[in-house]
């Protein structure tokens, strides 16, 4: 499966195990969806794309269930993950720069 999103957060739990939290719209609404990276992704996502919030990726994930005191619980981690953008650049107390212009985080108003 594909997943497609825009980085929130990048949790390291450990120095084997990170979390990758993505910003997703679910029935109109925007919701974090955390999807654990380990071993060479960990690494690869960490010190050689050096990924940051803002950045959207997209990634082959998979996932695993587990029957713990008779329910299941279903873990979802990365296989591959590519930077598809780079997040916007910081500019100067809350302005960032995007191909429309520079915008006002606050406001969302694209300034020329």
């Amino acid at each position: 499966m594909v997943i497609v999103g825009r980085i929130f957060d990048i949790v390291v739990l450990n120095d084997k195990v990170a979390q990758v939290v993505l910003r997703k719209k679910v029935s109109d609404k925007v919701v974090p969806v955390a999807i654990t990276v380990f071993g060479y992704w960990k690494d690869r996502i960490i010190n050689e794309m050096k990924l940051k919030p803002k950045d959207k990726i997209k990634g082959n994930v998979y996932m695993k269930s587990k029957l713990y005191n008779g329910k299941y619980y279903t873990d979802v981690y990365f296989k591959e993950v590519y930077l598809i953008e780079e997040g916007p650049k910081a500019m100067a107390s809350g302005l960032f720069q995007t191909d429309q212009g520079i915008v006002d985080e606050e406001t969302g108003e694209i300034i020329d």
